[in-house]
């Protein structure tokens, strides 16, 4: 694994100081809150909401929320004021003087709820399955699902289902197959595209990303190696290139606090 993010603090504040501004990026579900059976009953941590609160107050620390929920969504869960929203994998961003929806991602929504009321119906046999239309995405949950084989099963429909559509493409997480438009955009070209358009406007920062799951890696990629790329995971549940790691969302919690 590697080394715990909690022993880079002082060289992340130093970073912020020597530059004048950080710009801190986290995915939601297994980094602000804990993974739940049911997505929509979902919360983050009451110690995170207080410190990411206490950043955004800083006034030297801009903060990007990049997630696989909706904007909307992710907006209603954290109900922050000055940050920035970045919802369905990044096809929707919000936030201070920024409002840009994908137009390719956009154009898909028809195929996408058709494509829902085909996966309800196909899956209807199979219990635990829950299939979350996020407008521009899909999500098939499995977590409640109890036998590897019809987990397997699962897998199998969906492919079957979304082969019958153009102009979208698979993505597996923990315990979901994400459906997406096939766009070139995701959770790292959404937090550059921020990054960029940040840099206009304050100059050139440090950036930190936290995340726990495999489309997290998409922005760890678009990081240098005087940011910091940071897995949540005792140990994580996938191979990844992050820098260094947290346990758990408690600890992400604890970083955001001496963060702050």
């Amino acid at each position: 694994m590697p080394p715990n993010a909690l022993n880079r603090i002082e060289v992340l504040n130093a970073a912020r100081c020597e530059a004048g501004s950080l710009l801190l990026g986290l995915d939601f579900d297994g980094t602000l809150a804990p993974i739940v059976p049911r997505p929509e009953l979902v919360a983050v941590l009451p110690a995170a909401r207080a410190a990411l609160g206490a950043i955004a107050q800083r006034g030297d620390t801009h903060i990007a929320l990049v997630s696989g929920r909706s904007l909307a969504d992710l907006r209603s869960r954290v109900v922050l004021d000055g940050i920035y929203y970045a919802g369905n994998h990044g096809l929707e961003i919000d936030g201070p003087d920024v409002h840009r929806m994908h137009e390719e991602a956009d154009a898909t929504r028809a195929t996408l709820q058709r494509l829902a009321r085909e996966l309800e119906q196909a899956l209807r046999s199979i219990d635990g399955v829950i299939v979350e239309d996020k407008t521009l995405t899909l999500s098939v949950h499995f977590r409640l699902v109890e036998e590897e084989a019809e987990e397997r099963r699962v897998r199998e429909i969906v492919r079957a289902c979304a082969r019958e559509h153009s102009g979208i493409r698979l993505t597996d997480g923990k315990k979901v197959v994400e459906i997406r438009p096939d766009v070139d955009w995701h959770k790292g070209r959404a937090f550059r595209f921020l990054r960029d358009t940040l840099e206009q406007r304050f100059g050139r920062a440090p950036a930190v990303f936290i995340g726990d799951d495999r489309t997290d890696e998409d922005a760890f990629r678009v990081l240098g190696d005087t940011d910091c790329s940071i897995v949540v995971g005792d140990p994580p549940q996938h191979e990844s290139i992050a820098q260094a790691c947290l346990r758990s969302p408690d600890e992400v919690a604890q970083f955001l606090q001496r963060l702050a």
